[in-house]
């Protein structure tokens, strides 16, 4: 969809961990296989397939293996289809055309996929979701993500182990920490860079970067923003229970106003109407219709 391509803003943990450097540092402690730099090929599935699959990192490995990373906020339990999804395209995009009609085993990349979570729902430091969990009976395939909780002081072994990761964490902290103490996202953002920046978290790249992680940073927290309000008023709804995420619940007139808000917000970072950013929020058409005169 067009929409996407137009208003789509990379992520700071897309951006972040894009850089070789801190993608091996990060991929070495959660595999264990003590690569280097020099070994790896980004390979990050773009908008393909409809026109709106797009995963946040992936790297080849010596054309041995296909390594996966996606960051979440809010927890899904969809991933491994997603994961299989994006294997199936890079398998598709790089491997011989003819591979499928030759006679003779063709040895292909080792997939490893991972998933770093740092939302405020409860997450166990480090877990397992399976393809076959989503199966409606026995199958003959599987597809294994791990998930990891990045938040900080939830994941002391994979936050000792990784720096980048680490300097994270404390980023996104500090940034929760000052809004928690009154600041608004705006002074919230700028506080925490500079304190990290003092304190040498994430400073080289906070540095080269900062308008631009101030832009993703507001940008994700206004999402989400947006994104929580729509499914809280779903959950206030009262509809029936296990609704995903409550995306497809009514409006609740109590939290109308802070949903318009964000969408207006995200509206004016993103340059889009409010189709595209309703859209990219994921609210259904019929809803779209109840909010489009209101915005």
């Amino acid at each position: 969809m067009e929409v996407v391509k137009k208003i789509y803003r990379d992520s700071l943990f897309r951006t972040y961990f894009r850089d070789t450097e801190n993608f091996v540092q990060l991929c070495n402690a959660v595999t264990g296989l003590n690569l280097k730099a020099s070994q790896l090929k980004e390979n990050t599935v773009e908008y393909v397939l409809f026109n709106n699959l797009r995963n946040d990192v992936s790297f080849s490995a010596d054309g041995n293996c296909f390594i996966f990373f996606e960051h979440q906020s809010t927890r899904n339990f969809n991933m491994p289809l997603r994961m299989l999804l994006y294997l199936s395209l890079l398998y598709r995009s790089e491997l011989p055309k003819d591979l499928i009609y030759r006679a003779k085993v063709i040895k292909l990349p080792a997939p490893k996929f991972f998933v770093f979570y740092n939302g405020k729902e409860p997450c166990p430091e480090k877990s397992t979701l399976k393809l076959s969990d989503a199966f409606s009976m026995t199958g003959d395939i599987e597809l294994t993500v791990k998930v990891y909780n990045i938040n900080y002081n939830k994941n002391f072994r994979l936050l000792n182990d990784c720096r980048p990761v680490h300097d994270y964490s404390v980023f996104i902290k500090n940034i929760e920490e000052n809004l928690a103490a009154g600041m608004i996202l705006k002074e919230a953002i700028i506080e925490a860079m500079r304190w990290c920046i003092d304190n040498d978290i994430m400073s080289d790249f906070l540095t080269a970067h900062m308008w631009e992680v101030f832009d993703m940073v507001s940008l994700w927290w206004n999402e989400e923003d947006a994104k929580k309000s729509y499914i809280e008023q779903g959950r206030e709804e009262g509809r029936e229970e296990g609704r995903e995420e409550g995306l497809e619940e009514g409006l609740v007139k109590g939290e109308l106003k802070t949903l318009l808000e964000n969408i207006r917000t995200l509206m004016s970072s993103l340059h889009g109407t409010a189709e595209e950013v309703m859209n990219l929020l994921k609210i259904p058409p019929e809803k779209q219709k109840e909010l489009a005169p209101l915005i």
